[in-house]
């Protein structure tokens, strides 16, 4: 299977890989601040934030990572979302019928006792061209890799069951900002919605 997935063009698309993340990294920037000036001041954040994300992208299985970077009064605006592909639930089937309820299973809702309290909610969806999905969003406390310490983050995970095999696309995206956790989750549902999968077969044939 293939994918394919659309983000806005003010976002970076990051190369994750170990090799050349790094130098990717910094021509990416330099690149991409002719057509964004009001970063130009905040180049070598920009940076550091890429290579970041990029080596955790990596370090959870991420196939695919995109940033968002958007200059705020007191810093950066900062997003991410990554795509990867995992091993489906254990007890689940390729041909079951229903593909989503496994899924389902593995979620857990929670709700905020006090207003500034994590949340979590579970849906299920109909992406436009992946199909039926499983979701759990919210604002939630996330373990940081790198200070092991825990951070509060805007998150969304989509999870998308292959055709034919037990396995699952998730689309993951998550944001530090869960002061306008509203708005995000907003972004965060329309670059998820542009999630395709396709099969790299069909695609030969089409190839003249």
């Amino acid at each position: 299977m293939g994918y394919t997935l659309q983000v806005p063009g003010s976002w970076f698309e990051v190369d994750v890989r170990p090799a050349t993340r790094a130098a990717s990294a910094a021509e990416l920037v330099g690149a991409r601040l002719t057509d964004l000036p009001e970063l130009r001041a905040r180049r070598a954040d920009v940076v550091r934030l890429i290579r970041k994300q990029a080596a955790g992208a990596w370090d959870a299985g991420a196939v695919y990572c995109a940033v968002m970077a958007e200059p705020v009064a007191d810093g950066l605006l900062t997003a991410c979302v990554t795509v990867s592909f995992v091993a489906g639930p254990a007890d689940a089937r390729s041909d079951a019928e229903d593909r989503i309820g496994p899924l389902i299973a593995q979620l857990t809702s929670t709700s905020a006792q006090r207003e500034d309290d994590p949340w979590t909610e579970v849906t299920t969806l109909e992406l436009p061209h992946a199909g039926p999905a499983a979701r759990s969003h919210g604002v939630e406390d996330v373990e940081d890799a790198a200070s092991g310490r825990s951070l509060r983050a805007v998150t969304m995970q989509t999870f998308v069951p292959l055709p034919d095999v037990n396995r699952v696309a998730i689309v993951s995206c998550s944001s530090p900002a869960v002061e306008v956790a509203p708005a995000l989750l907003d972004v965060f549902d329309a670059v998820t919605e542009t999630f395709r999968l396709f099969r790299t077969a069909d695609l030969l044939e089409r190839r003249p």
